[in-house]
């Protein structure tokens, strides 16, 4: 291969701390969205040429100025999680042109994962994007033909560990659902895409990227303070809610409000959600209060979440056995504002992402839990949160364990 294919990236704090990037963009791009085109490449150590596997975005040009500050804002969210994307660096580089001018080009880098997206999963597609089989979606694959209902808390579980981190940190996702959720080859299931996600209000030092009075997000999933465009009012509950959408989608096979966006957002704000449509009592009940229109009425963390949803595992007395679910199409992130806003960035997952241990209250502590905690967990600013870890996995590994033999029964 030429070297002239071989595009070297480093800008001056690369310079600094002795790494640059290099990309083969003779390569076809591995994903491409609002923002820019995504291409397999290398994190490189001038010292050692040791090489890290990478995803680099090459922004387009003659984005505005909101847009690159929602990117740079996006690269900055570096959390070490098995359940998040891992952001790794925001790029410049300065280029001369011919006519001897300099132009700057901006990067996103971010871990290189390989996988296959939860939205594809649920429509039947368990390999990568070559084609090759992922081994940890096909096991989800089967699960969800068997047992939707365990499906759902492998699922959702999952996404709450990785909000509990992010939430830790102080942001709000803001664009949670099947698109933005990558299954992995290395049996992970995280949570992508921060590109719109927001510093929660006491958190914040820098700009306001969405504007009081739009929205941002995908209105199948939109608590109604987003829809609302409230930014003041989004917190860790609104992904609470897209959580719990979420959740009726994957116990149901089907979204509880369809329609035209307007109409759907309409629908988030004003009809009662329909969780008489989900089997289970346990989990109705679960999905309900997560779903409430009033933020004070939900889940108050993703921690007590995850305790409710631990404090059922293993209880249920067979798989579902209803039909197929029909096809889940993916929605597109919406921009819709009030008024002038330079919030159009809605941009197309890429493969990007990272797990949070999991967290559970002490009332769900069995006398013969004996398991240790699988991951150590950041120290949050939640004293709660906090206790609610400490016997997370114990539960979680019992309720796994219980889940399989039943399985094992039924088969």
């Amino acid at each position: 291969m030429p070297d002239n294919y071989i595009t070297k990236i480093q800008g001056q704090e690369e310079l600094h701390s002795g790494i640059y990037y290099e990309v083969d963009l003779s390569l076809p791009p591995i994903g491409e969205g609002g923002m820019g085109r995504v291409y397999k490449g290398f994190q490189v150590e001038q010292a050692t040429g040791n090489k890290r596997p990478v995803a680099v975005k090459f922004l387009y040009e003659g984005l505005p100025a909101s847009v690159l500050d929602r990117a740079i804002r996006e690269a900055s969210i570096k959390i070490k999680c098995e359940n998040l994307v891992e952001m790794i660096a925001f790029v410049r580089v300065a280029l001369p042109t011919p006519d001897g001018t300099v132009v700057e080009h901006y990067h996103v880098v971010s871990e290189l994962l390989e996988g296959v997206m939860l939205h594809d999963l649920l429509n039947g597609k368990t390999t990568g994007p070559d084609g090759s089989p992922i081994a940890y979606a096909e096991e989800l694959h089967d699960l969800y033909e068997r047992d939707r209902n365990s499906f759902a808390l492998e699922i959702v579980k999952k996404v709450l560990s990785g909000l509990m981190y992010l939430h830790d940190a102080g942001y709000v996702h803001r664009d949670i659902d099947p698109s933005n959720i990558m299954i992995t080859s290395d049996h992970q299931i995280k949570l992508i895409d921060f590109g719109v996600a927001h510093k929660m209000e006491g958190n914040s030092t820098g700009p306001l990227l969405t504007h009081v009075g739009s929205f941002l997000g995908k209105g199948e999933y939109a608590a109604p303070e987003l829809v609302l465009g409230d930014v003041t009012h989004q917190n860790s509950t609104t992904d609470i809610y897209a959580v719990g959408i979420l959740m009726f989608l994957l116990l149901t096979g089907k979204l509880p409000f369809t329609g035209s966006l307007q109409d759907v957002m309409q629908m988030q704000r004003e009809q009662k959600m329909p969780v008489q449509e989900i089997g289970n009592a346990q989990l109705r009940k679960i999905v309900g209060k997560a779903t409430q229109k009033k933020q004070a009425d939900r889940y108050q963390s993703a921690a007590e979440f995850r305790v409710a949803l631990d404090a059922i595992t293993g209880t249920f007395s067979s798989p579902r056995t209803e039909p197929a679910p029909q096809a889940v199409q993916a929605s597109p992130t919406a921009v819709i504002s009030t008024e002038e806003t330079d919030a159009k960035d809605a941009q197309a997952p890429t493969q990007i992402v990272e797990e949070k241990t999991a967290k559970v209250s002490a009332k769900t502590k069995d006398k013969k839990e004996k398991g240790t905690t699988d991951q150590k967990k950041t120290v949050s600013a939640n004293e709660q949160n906090k206790n609610f870890a400490k016997l997370a996995t114990a539960t979680t590994i019992i309720g796994l364990a219980c889940g399989a033999l039943l399985s094992y029964f039924l088969m």
